[in-house]
């Protein structure tokens, strides 16, 4: 019987071309974001897009919230 080896996904997260890894594997996207917002304030109001898949890598886009105008 073959051996089996089972890892851990890898996340990215990116905003645009910024390409950020996954500052905590280990937490869930959401508070991986949160700590991210530290470094890259942008960051802390941008949308949680859905993950997409790109070979043994879990991408996970930010979206800019909405543009804000009065009237």
């Amino acid at each position: 019987m073959p051996d089996l080896q089972i890892t851990a996904p890898t996340r990215f997260f990116t905003m645009g071309s910024l390409e950020l890894p996954d500052p905590a594997p280990h937490l869930s996207p959401e508070e991986a974001v949160k700590l991210l917002a530290v470094n890259f304030p942008h960051l802390a109001h941008g949308l949680l897009g859905a993950p997409e898949r790109r070979g043994d890598v879990w991408v996970y886009p930010l979206e800019k919230p909405p543009v804000k105008t009065n009237g």
